[in-house]
């Protein structure tokens, strides 16, 4: 055998770690290294919520996050449920965690990686039939206090606007306090609103305004590598293409809301 000095065998050492490397990240292996990715989710029928009996997350999300991961090869917790702004905050501090149908607003741009889109929705506002409340625009919500969620994309467009808003920390809390009247209008993503309005009581709630209209996204800690963010932003955009994203909505009864195509990152899509 030929003698090697100590720097060429350093040299091929080097060498075959950096090609080991380029065979790993050309087999689709996931670029999370060590552990599983964590995944929260909202109380947000019919995109996620916890089924009572099996207390397993479903959903339209759900769904397609599932099919995803499994795609994408990429290990992960069973799914979580959290209250909104929780969930966000650990989000944006914890490796390795994601936050399912996230709007991508340009208030959060930075705060996250973006996976999707997964969906779109429509805010909207809703009142009482018997208010007789009328909206054309968004600024004659002005004289009216609006329920919404703590950390809501609606918020930073409501106070923009000059738009008095109350908080909570779930949805479901807002419907009963627009019929009670401690707010005079509900601001909510269109599905999951029509979804809560199912409840018996709720039938004089009615949509007033639509007044925004919002990707949604898996939102995930800045940590993730970009090149794992492109890979998942690939295999999203092949499922709206083969048609796999909208079969999941059609699945759960909302055909019409799918993605019909892949969106540019960066682009601001409230109006």
């Amino acid at each position: 055998m030929t003698y090697q000095p100590g720097w060429r065998r350093l040299a091929v050492s080097m060498a075959l770690k950096g090609l080991i490397a380029c065979l790993l990240c050309g087999s689709g292996v996931s670029a999370r290294a060590s552990g599983k990715l964590t995944l929260y989710a909202l109380e947000w029928a019919p995109y996620s919520w916890k089924d009572a009996g099996s207390g397993k997350v479903l959903g339209i999300a759900v769904d397609i996050v599932d099919e995803l991961m499994q795609r994408a090869g990429v290990q992960v917790d069973p799914i979580d449920t959290v209250p909104w702004a929780r969930g966000l905050a650990l989000t944006g501090a914890t490796p390795d965690t994601c936050q399912v149908m996230v709007g991508r607003t340009p208030e959060r741009e930075q705060k996250f990686k973006w996976i999707g889109p997964i969906g779109y929705s429509r805010w909207m506002f809703f009142g009482l039939r018997e208010s007789k409340i009328t909206l054309r625009q968004l600024h004659d919500a002005r004289p009216y206090l609006v329920g919404t969620i703590i950390d809501d994309l609606s918020v930073p467009i409501l106070k923009s606007n000059h738009i008095r808003v109350a908080e909570v920390a779930a949805d479901h809390l807002n419907p009963p306090k627009l019929l009670r009247r401690r707010i005079d209008l509900w601001a909510s993503a269109e599905l999951p609103a029509r979804y809560l309005m199912r409840a018996p009581g709720l039938g004089g709630i009615e949509p007033l305004l639509t007044f925004a209209t919002i990707p949604m996204f898996l939102a995930c800690n800045n940590s993730m590598r970009d090149g794992e963010v492109a890979r998942l932003n690939s295999i999203i955009g092949t499922m709206i293409d083969d048609k796999s994203i909208e079969r999941i909505y059609h699945a759960h009864g909302f055909k019409s809301a799918a993605p019909a195509a892949a969106m540019p990152q960066r682009r601001r899509t409230i109006r």
